[in-house]
């Protein structure tokens, strides 16, 4: 039930514009609507009869009623906005409008009785009505001219003026009015007047002054204060408190507190289990303060005041009937949750103690961000930014407890309030907590900021980009693989790529048999294709909730990356997305990987036999084929499984038999490209096959044939392959066929010109071939499997060689890199964090090798990322001699 059902808001309350908690003395003839102060009925029936008003009319009383002494001067001193104002004009009512008081002060029994006597009033807002010579003002009002001189009037000038009249003085400002008078002179004139008159006062009633003034310690208030007086502090603060309710309702001095009673002890009996209090003090702090919590009360009432902020009664009142104005048929009571940061008019009045509103700003910008996911975020935000603003040093900010008396009620968990206390921490980017209080500051929580900015992305969008980084930081190569998704989207994008070549599908989860079978379903080239899989089989990246955490903070990372030109701020948003993506990429990896080899394809999914296959590497796409090479399906692997098959690959052309091997599921997937032309040309040189073309026949010797044409060579049963002569140019006389003079046929005699002949070739000069020493260099490569066929083009030029020397180079530079902890502990040792990275390594192989040999050896070479490879190869070839 709301509290406006027991206490009904006065009207001006409710309207746009809200209370007024101005009182000008200035205004008393105003014909404006709304003035209360010429209005001296509405005046008495919002003024509150506080203890410091009862003491001000007992002395009235005591001073016109009694013959007892009694002090001619009242003295209100207090800083603005406390209620001097609205005390003058209450006394000022008091003496012109008798009956009305009167009435007032029957209602609030209180004995004082103003005679009937009249009054010569004086009233000066000293502000608006400055006088250089306050004497003249009070000479006029009694109709009299001051006689000129040097200094200010006598007394005795005074007396014969007032007569046998009474005057009241009401001097509002007073402190300005002096302060104004330029003149030392004429400023000590004036101090020394009133002085003058005060004393009087004491002496005789017809004087009497009122004065307010801000401290008795400037003038005048330094001097009056040596006068028998009586001094009102306007200090007290269930009076405050009273001043505030009485304004703002209507009926709050005649409400029965019984009836609230069953209210406050719900609320207590609800914090009393999550909050420590004396539970006596508390009920009885909030019968004073209710609606409003004696936690907002204390904010309003000492914290804003102490840090310099409202204006005391004034501001306070105007603050709080703000929040009556936003909650009063809503809310069962009003707490500093309720101070809403969407309300113009409560950020307005909280700039006092926030100039530039640069807290209030982001506290705002926090609980827009957070509104949607915790519905308690606009209580919090409003409640620590109270907390935040009216605190200094160690009480800057809320305490958790008192984050629970001030949010906690029936209709909210205290669980609740602990997820958006938690979400706060977690995603508000200028919200912090420190000695066990929490508050937000202008300071940036880097964390914060990105998981705030997290939140604006779907687990969908997530996902798609963690693809992304699955492709890109882990296989390496976007051009030949396609992330599973659905079987037909994926057989699509395999369509779009080279059919001949490996093509990789990259699934991010374990696929069912049937999925598996219809992926493969009518696919060219099938063999062609790996399915590569997590190791792990419950691994699913698009469900897993890490990845999807981590990858949004990496896509709220960049454009915030993008957008700030602070340093400090993009160093921040940097480490963060570099240790997220860390964490992605061994996430990943840690699941493992498997890719599944085919046994049979069924023409039903029950028939498939398949393996799932582990790769021990770090899913990249040079140390997948690493693994297929060496593990699965090296070399030798190709070439028995072709022999096995013998009889049926003769009589058919070379590529057919290729086209057969890239086509087959369960037969041994050709790695490289030269997989199964290596396997055949190995064959055929070891008499198992024949190779026959038009440009020649081959069996137990390497086919003089380039790719193209071995592509179109047939393979036939082994035969005896005859030497072929080849004929070639005489080295003398260039001619073919020979054109030199024959020799004779007798032996030469020793001396003679006559020319040897060769016992080989029968030929003079000889022109057999001979073994000659050449060296090649390879440039560097940007991979192993470059280097590998960098080697086999350079070799493809010599016949019968024989490699004796080999040197391997492996150069890596990485300059500025950001973690060593990615490097091959080999190469980094136990060191991690950023350096400059550079390594060069050094193999050399001597000994016979042959180029099968040399390119199995290039493949055991160490694989490091981003490194170039080179080689030197010494190597002897046949050569003809005198070429």
């Amino acid at each position: 039930m709301p509290y406006s059902s027991y206490l009904t808001p006065r009207k001006e309350v409710l309207t746009p514009e809200g209370v007024n908690g101005i009182i000008d003395v200035a205004n008393i003839a105003s014909d404006q609507e709304g003035k209360i102060e010429a209005k001296p009925e509405l005046f008495f029936n919002l003024t509150y009869p506080t203890s410091d008003i009862k003491r001000v009319l007992e002395q009235i009383n005591l001073r016109f009623n009694s013959k007892k002494a009694s002090a001619g001067l009242f003295l209100f001193e207090a800083l603005k906005g406390s209620g001097k104002s609205h005390l003058l004009l209450l006394i000022y009512n008091l003496f012109k409008y008798r009956e009305i008081a009167e009435k007032w002060l029957a209602n609030n029994q209180i004995d004082c009785v103003v005679p009937e006597d009249d009054f010569v009033v004086v009233l000066n807002k000293f502000t608006d009505n400055p006088e250089s010579k306050i004497w003249n003002m009070i000479f006029e009002k009694l109709g009299v001219a001051p006689e000129a001189g040097p200094t200010h009037p006598k007394l005795k000038d005074f007396e014969k003026a007032l007569g046998k009249k009474k005057i009241v003085l009401i001097f509002d400002e007073l402190e300005q009015g002096i302060r104004c008078i330029s003149d030392p002179a004429l400023q000590a004139q004036n101090i020394a007047f009133l002085q003058m008159l005060s004393e009087y006062g004491n002496r005789s009633k017809n004087v009497t002054v009122f004065a307010s003034i801000y401290s008795d310690r400037e003038e005048p208030g330094s001097t009056l204060k040596r006068v028998s007086r009586c001094t009102v502090q306007l200090n007290n603060p269930k009076d405050r408190n009273a001043v505030i309710l009485h304004r703002l309702f209507e009926n709050w001095v005649t409400l029965d507190k019984s009836q609230i009673l069953p209210v406050i002890a719900s609320y207590l009996e609800l914090w009393k289990k999550h909050c420590s209090f004396d539970p006596e003090i508390q009920k009885e702090c909030f019968l004073q303060s209710y609606p409003f919590t004696p936690s907002l009360m204390e904010i309003v009432q000492k914290r804003i005041p102490s840090r310099g902020g409202f204006q005391n009664v004034r501001g306070s009142l105007e603050f709080l009937g703000n929040l009556v104005r936003l909650t009063w048929n809503q809310t069962d009571i009003i707490t500093p949750g309720d101070a809403s940061l969407d309300d113009k008019a409560n950020t307005i009045l909280l700039r006092d103690l926030d100039i530039g509103g640069e807290v209030i700003n982001r506290a705002f910008e926090n609980s827009e961000e957070l509104k949607a996911r915790l519905p308690l975020s606009k209580k919090l935000s409003s409640c620590v930014l109270l907390y935040t603003l009216t605190g200094v040093g160690g009480t800057k900010g809320a305490l958790k407890e008192e984050l629970c008396l001030d949010i906690l009620s029936p209709a909210q968990d205290i669980n609740q309030i602990e997820l958006t206390l938690q979400g706060f921490s977690k995603y508000a980017s200028y919200f912090h907590s420190g000695n066990g209080r929490y508050y937000f500051d202008l300071q940036e929580n880097s964390e914060a900021k990105i998981e705030a900015g997290s939140l604006r992305f779907s687990d969908h969008e997530a996902y798609i980009f963690l693809c992304s980084i699955y492709q890109e930081e882990i296989f390496r190569d976007c051009s030949c693989s396609v992330i599973y998704n659905q079987v037909d989207t994926t057989k699509e994008r395999l369509k779009e790529m080279d059919k001949n070549r490996l093509r990789f599908i990259l699934s991010t989860r374990l696929l069912t048999q049937e999925e598996r079978h219809n992926l493969y379903f009518g696919i060219e080239n099938r063999n062609l294709l790996i399915l590569i899989e997590p190791k792990d089989t419950s691994f699913n990246m698009a469900v897993d909730k890490d990845l999807l955490k981590w990858v949004k903070r990496i896509m709220a990372a960049k454009p915030l990356l993008n957008e700030t030109e602070d340093s400090s701020k993009k160093a921040d948003y940097e480490k963060i997305k570099k240790n997220d993506l860390g964490n992605i990429l061994d996430r990943i990896k840690k699941a493992g990987f498997v890719f599944l080899h085919w046994e049979n394809y069924g023409e039903l999914i029950s028939d498939d036999l398949l393996e799932r296959e582990p790769l021990s590497c770090d899913g990249s796409k040079d140390k997948i084929l690493e693994r297929l090479s060496q593990d699965y399906f090296p070399e030798i692997t190709m070439q028995e499984h072709i022999e096995s098959r013998l009889a049926n690959i003769k009589q058919r052309l070379v590529k057919e038999v290729r086209t057969e091997y890239i086509s087959t599921l369960s037969f041994p997937v050709p790695v490289y490209d030269d997989r199964v032309t290596k396997a055949l040309i190995a064959l055929c040189r070891s008499g198992l096959i024949g190779i026959q073309h038009s440009h020649g026949n081959y069996c137990r010797t390497r086919p003089d044939l380039s790719d193209a044409e071995l592509m179109q060579a047939r393979i036939v049963d082994p035969f005896e392959d005859k030497p072929r002569v080849t004929q070639t140019t005489c080295p003398r006389c260039s001619s073919l066929p020979c054109k030199c003079v024959t020799v004779s046929p007798e032996p030469a005699l020793p001396g003679s010109s006559a020319l040897i002949k060769c016992p080989q070739c029968n030929t003079s000069p000889c022109i057999c071939k001979k073994a000659q020493e050449v060296r090649e260099r390879i440039l560097p490569c940007s991979s192993l499997l470059a280097l590998r066929q960098a080697l086999a083009f350079k070799l493809e030029q010599y016949e019968n060689v024989k490699i004796t020397r080999i040197q391997y180079k492996i150069f890596l530079e990485k300059p500025d890199l950001g973690d060593l902890a990615v490097l091959p502990q080999s190469l980094r040792g136990s060191l991690t964090g950023r350096a400059d990275l550079t390594a060069e390594i050094v193999i050399t192989k001597t000994g016979i090798l042959s180029k099968a040999e040399l390119e199995q050896q290039v493949e055991k070479l160490p694989l490091l990322p981003e490194a170039s490879y080179s080689a030197d190869i010494l190597l002897e070839t046949e050569m003809k001699h005198g070429s």
